[in-house]
């Protein structure tokens, strides 16, 4: 017998609040105290720089969160850790692979025996590869609210974070964005010639950014993973390939469409102020939304990881 449509709005309903109650954070895969979320939550933890530790930056006129990690300390939850141990999955193996396919005698093919959409991976600097994914308030117009970038600097794969605390700071982090795309030769998306560079542009405009940002070289990783594995697996979305040509699991992820509600609740909650929804003086919620923001980030740096796995992968002897 079928549930009425009803019935299962409400349950469907039910689901998603106890997700967002219960929802374990990223911190246990990321460096960090350790401590577990607080019932009754102190100072420590109302405060998004505890949190999440960065710094405010400035752009384009405006302020904006910045959160600056290494790859190489992202490592899987514990779960996933305790079922790969053997698998090398954790950042630092990824970043020696990625310097061995870069900077070593691990690549395989010369630019030419490549396929036209990747050459640009081996005949750049590798410097100047960025790899791009952004987060949303959803679709058709919607803010942005957290940009993730990753390049390679100082002998390792950096991952940059430009966060919108609200809905004004959406301007400082296209700014910021845009004069790190300045200097990109490469440019590296899964999905991001349909989604992450138009949405980019289009929020730029509407933001007042007019200037056109060039870059020379875009390679999507949707398409050459789908040109390499559509074959052999059920389908190429991103945390596909990552179970199942990367080998890692996530523990603790937000599933992409809560984003938008947990980041409108993170402004709410975190933003003093008297309307309806507003709930700055409330410290549990405003604890359990900084972990859900928290939850986010480390779900954006992961895709960053992921997609500098699957270059690895494509390119390099033996890994493929």
């Amino acid at each position: 017998m079928g549930l009425s449509p009803d019935l299962f709005k409400r349950l469907s309903r039910l689901n998603r609040e106890r997700l967002l109650t219960q929802l374990s954070t990223g911190e246990a895969a990321l460096p960090g105290t350790g401590e577990e979320p607080p019932t009754e939550p102190d100072e420590a933890a109302l405060v998004l720089e505890r949190v999440v530790p960065g710094r405010v930056a400035e752009a384009g006129g405006g302020r904006f969160y910045r959160v600056h990690r290494k790859a190489e300390d992202f490592r899987p939850g514990p779960e996933a850790a305790a079922a790969a141990e053997d698998a090398g999955v954790d950042g630092a193996t990824v970043m020696a692979r990625y310097r061995r396919t870069f900077f070593g005698a691990a690549i395989r093919r010369s630019a030419a025996a490549l396929d036209e959409a990747l050459r640009p991976l081996v005949a750049c600097d590798p410097h100047r590869i960025t790899y791009l994914d952004i987060e949303t308030c959803g679709l058709s117009g919607a803010p942005l609210f957290l940009v993730g970038l990753m390049r390679y600097r100082d002998d390792a794969l950096e991952v940059e974070q430009f966060l919108a605390r609200d809905y004004a700071e959406e301007r400082p982090v296209l700014a910021a964005t845009r004069q790190v795309l300045a200097e990109t030769q490469c440019l590296v998306t899964f999905n991001g010639k349909s989604f992450d560079v138009p949405f980019v542009a289009m929020r730029s405009v509407a933001c007042g950014l007019f200037e056109r940002v060039e870059v020379p070289d875009h390679v999507d990783l949707l398409h050459a993973s789908r040109r390499r594995w559509k074959r052999d697996l059920p389908n190429c979305r991103l945390q596909t390939l990552e179970q199942l040509i990367c080998g890692r699991r996530r523990s603790g992820d937000i599933p992409g469409s809560d984003i938008p509600a947990a980041y409108h609740d993170f402004v709410r909650a975190c933003q003093p102020g008297t309307g309806p929804g507003f709930g700055g003086d409330d410290p549990l919620r405003r604890s359990r939304s900084l972990r859900r923001m928290q939850t986010i980030l480390h779900h954006n740096a992961l895709d960053l990881v992921t997609m500098a796995e699957l270059v690895v992968h494509i390119l390099a002897e033996g890994e493929a």
